[in-house]
């Protein structure tokens, strides 16, 4: 394995793990819309991304990670999002229990509550297919989901822990180290190391993930990409 591949894992999880939501135009590539706002440019050459164009459409965005991009005439490039990039590098910690709660595994059935839970936190990210990306555990309470963390972007031999959601009702209640736990042990068993995203002014959550032994590999800038009006 090699941490490498986490340096463009946009562009790395479409040449392998996701192949199968490739979309592609020369030396740009994209996940379909309804599944994650992230692109990516062959060898990370943000200098042309004449490519990426015809895979976008008037009104959105995608995400490119690295240098910053060059706009064009027909491409506009918008203020960066700065992220830690952190990676779990310790044998995963036993599942407990939080308040006796149970751990779901999500189906499609759940996409909308999924969707609705995750736009608390960051708007847009989530779309109604991104749970295909990989397993989502979510906890309910009264029926309601409260509680929801899951797989997103995959290379050879890493998955991504994304879309750590706690309901601003339940938070405190251990819930989002739960599912956490459960999403490190089955990456463990599967011989797959966890790495994640956070937003580097996220402070709360950046302690909440150090406590758990993650530590930060590097910062990664991510730059939204869309059509020039």
């Amino acid at each position: 394995m090699s941490e490498e591949l986490l340096t463009d894992p946009v562009w790395n999880a479409l040449q392998s793990v996701h192949a199968h939501f490739a979309l592609r135009n020369g030396a740009a590539v994209r996940y379909p819309a309804d599944i994650v706002p992230f692109a990516a440019m062959n060898q990370g050459n943000h200098s042309d991304l004449s490519p990426l164009a015809k895979l976008l459409t008037l009104g959105e965005h995608v995400y490119v990670i690295g240098a910053q991009p060059q706009a064009t005439n027909t491409l506009h490039v918008g203020p960066v999002l700065n992220c830690l990039q952190m990676i779990f590098p310790l044998p995963p910690p036993a599942n407990g229990v939080a308040n006796n709660a149970a751990i779901l595994r999500m189906t499609p059935e759940d996409a909308p509550d999924l969707v609705a839970l995750t736009d608390l936190a960051f708007p847009g990210f989530f779309r109604p297919r991104t749970n295909e990306m990989g397993t989502y555990y979510g906890i309910r309470i009264n029926k309601r989901l409260v509680a929801m963390a899951g797989e997103r972007l995959a290379v050879p031999g890493y998955c991504e822990i994304s879309a750590v959601v706690t309901h601003p009702e339940h938070v405190g209640k251990g819930y989002a180290t739960l599912l956490m736990n459960r999403l490190l042990n089955d990456h463990a068993a599967a011989g797959l190391s966890s790495f994640l995203h956070v937003n580097e002014q996220n402070s709360r959550a950046i302690a909440i993930y150090r406590r758990m032994g993650f530590v930060t590999l590097q910062s990664v800038a991510l730059w939204p990409i869309s059509l020039a009006v």
